[in-house]
This record gives C-alpha cells, structure tokens and sequence, in this order.
C-alpha cells in the first residue's frame, strides 16, 4: 500500500536552498526547525502514541531502540483491537437481526483493514518522515515564507478539539446504548468507536498538510501579484522562481494524496456504509417507533455528523488548493505586458498552471473536490434503496416461511 513516490522525495522537490551554505543560514534553518516542531509537538506526540506517524519524528527519538519499543506497541495494539474485534462480531453482532448483522460485520472487517493500512503507512515512513520535515523548513528559507506559529497551532488545537469532542461523545453514548453492559461497551468502543478516533487523529496530518500547501499557495499567488502589478518592471527571475515553486507544491500536492490515497478510500468505503446504515436504523425507527430510543436516535446523529463531517473535510481541503490555483490562473490571465521575454514567460506559467497532472485524484477514480459529494449522494440513495428492497423483500419472505410452518403445524 505504499505510494509511487515517497513524500520525502517530494519535499526534496522543493527546491531547497542549497544544503552547504554560510553559518548564518544555518543558524536559520536550526531555529526555523526548532520552531516548527514545539508548533507542532502535540500533535506528532499524540501521533506517536495513537500509531499514526513513526517515533522517529520526534527530535529525541531518531535511533533504532526506540524503533523496536514502537512496533511493539504497534504490534500489541494492534492484536488487541483484532481480538476484541472478533470477539465483538462473535458476542454482539451475530446476534442482530440479518441485514444490521451484515452491515455491521463489514463495516468492522473495513475498520480492520484501514487501521493496518495506516499502521503500514507508518512503519513504512519511519525513514521518510524526518526527512520531510527538513526539507519543509529549507524550502520554505528558500522562497522566504515564515510559518504562521500562531494560526497553525489554532488549526491544529480546533482539529484535535473536534477529535476530542468526538471522541467523549462516542464512548459516552457507546456506554449508554449498551445499557452500561461492562463487556458489550468496551467491545463496542473498540470495534466502532476507536478506529474512527485514530483514523481521524491520522487524517488531522493530512488536513495540516494540505492547508499548509493552501497557505505557501496563496503566498506565491501574493508576491507573483505584487511582481506583475506593482512593480514597474517585473523581474523575470522572480516571475520564473514563483512559477518553480507553484510546480514543487502541485507536485508536493499529487504525493501527499497519492500517500494517503488508500487511506482515503477505505475511510469513503467506511463512511459510506455507516452513512447509509444509520439512514436504514433511523428509517426503521421512524417505521417502527418501540425499535428505537433516545439514546440510540442520538447516537445515530453523532455518527452522521462524524462520517459527513470527515468527507467534507477531505473534499473541502482539497477545494482550497484548488481555488488558490485558480486565483493564481485567473491572475496571470488578466496580466498584458509588451516585453516578449517577459509574455513568454507568463504565457509558459499560464501552461503549466492548466496542465492537469492529476494531483487532486486518488486511486485512479476519485477527484477530490466538493463535486465529488454529487456523486457520493447519488451512490448513495441507490444503495439505501437497495436495502429497502432487501428489507422488504427479507421480511416478505420471513413471514410466508412462518405462515407455511403454522400451517403444516
């Protein structure tokens, strides 16, 4: 489940400053470095200890030891989610009735196999990661951009705020729809309720990536404007170092989302088959009122919210790459200049920015941006459709089956 191109390859791409250069530089580069991780401790520590990004990321931990102490946590973490897992389907979901019991069974097969995908994915970047993280912070000297400490620790506080809420909010309503049945809830939190959480704690990387790329972004498009309009002469190599630069995010952006893409795919998968079950339970409650109780329909809600609120996320993070590429198209479109070199130039960065490589798409298929939510609707009510046939069609065929016994009785 490996990417074609590894993220640290991308960050290389960046176009860093040249890596042997005069100490002040340097000094730069080790104050800009430490800088960024104290913005972002909480969250790579968290990571750490949720699975979701390699020890090696941390600054104090880089040797093969604490490697070894990690995969074991991965590997004792990971065999007591499998076990409480089986014992869940075993227990708890044999017993619901035939079309819950289904559903419910490969949603928890689909959490299985996305929680070791992103486990993969981290033991897999334990060389990588370091790296990448380097190389952010001499790419960003080089095109003089400063992180934003204070916005970027905010956007990271609200996406673990979120987390946090949902996290509480879960585990407190799997322990009431389970009648505080000691046994039945810690399966529940384990099969349901904790996958979601690390999913969501791994895509809270991702979300920070993409905004980061969305911020340099709209930085460039900034300068490139104040190049091209307020300057009387605009400088070429200025014009062709921002149009490098656009180039190394577009393709920065491309890996990040080829990195993640079965991640992605699996959470669609997830999501989509959570989404419509809950509209099934909520569909038979409404159909059947004594089926349904307070603390279900709540519940029911919250995970609604949870699975349409990570989709839109992914889409809208996406989307904001996307515009910020258009702002910087829409302005290099209106720019008339009587110099030819100067045209010549433009009208290669204007080429290049209509160029599709494909750096929104994941697995091939999916385009990541609000209009996929079209598609995924659509998909959708065919499928919940689907189960409405099924549902009929099953309880038809229950009560001809009951009526054939009590009549041969």
């Amino acid at each position: 489940m490996q990417s074609s191109e590894k993220p640290a390859t991308a960050g290389a791409r960046l176009k860093a400053s040249p890596r042997e250069g005069p100490f002040p530089f340097k000094l730069q580069y080790a104050e800009r470095y430490k800088e960024l991780h104290r913005t972002l401790f909480w969250l790579l520590l968290i990571s750490v200890s949720t699975n979701t990004a390699p020890i090696t990321i941390l600054p104090c931990c880089p040797n093969r030891f604490y490697r070894l102490v990690h995969l074991s946590w991965m590997i004792l973490w990971y065999g007591s989610f499998i076990l409480g897992s089986y014992w869940e389907f075993v227990l708890v979901t044999t017993q619901r009735v035939s079309l819950d019991r289904y559903l419910y069974a490969i949603e928890s097969a689909i959490y299985v196999v996305h929680i070791f995908s992103i486990m993969l994915l981290t033991w897999q970047c334990r060389n990588w990661a370091p790296k990448l993280m380097t190389n952010i912070v001499r790419s960003d000297l080089d095109r003089a951009y400063t992180i934003d400490c204070g916005r970027t620790k905010g956007f990271i506080r609200l996406q673990l705020f979120l987390v946090g809420i949902f996290a509480c909010l879960a585990i407190f309503f799997n322990i009431w729809t389970q009648n505080c049945v000691v046994y039945r809830s810690i399966l529940s939190i384990n099969s349901y309720a904790m996958p979601n959480i690390i999913s969501s704690i791994s895509f809270v990387q991702y979300y920070l990536l993409l905004q980061g790329i969305a911020w340099r972004q709209r930085q460039l498009t900034e300068n490139l404007e104040r190049e091209l309009t307020h300057l009387h002469s605009p400088r070429i190599s200025e014009v062709q170092k921002i149009r490098m630069h656009h180039a190394d995010l577009i393709d920065f952006t491309k890996v990040v989302n080829r990195t993640f893409q079965y991640s992605i795919l699996l959470l669609f998968v997830g999501c989509f088959l959570n989404f419509n079950l809950v509209l099934f339970l909520v569909y038979q409650g409404i159909e059947n009122p004594s089926m349904a109780d307070f603390a279900k329909w709540v519940c029911m809600l919250l995970w609604l919210a949870m699975h349409v609120g990570k989709v839109c996320s992914i889409l809208h993070f996406n989307q904001s790459i996307q515009n910020e590429h258009s702002r910087c198209l829409t302005l290099l479109s209106r720019v008339s200049c009587a110099r030819k070199d100067l045209q010549d130039t433009i009208t290669h960065f204007i080429v290049q920015m209509r160029t599709n490589v494909r750096q929104h798409v994941v697995c091939g298929v999916i385009n990541l941006d609000l209009k996929f939510l079209t598609t995924l609707l659509v998909a959708s009510a065919d499928f919940f459709i689907f189960l409405l046939q099924y549902d009929v069609t099953y309880e038809a065929l229950s009560k001809s089956v009951q009526g054939n016994v009590t009549r041969y009785k």
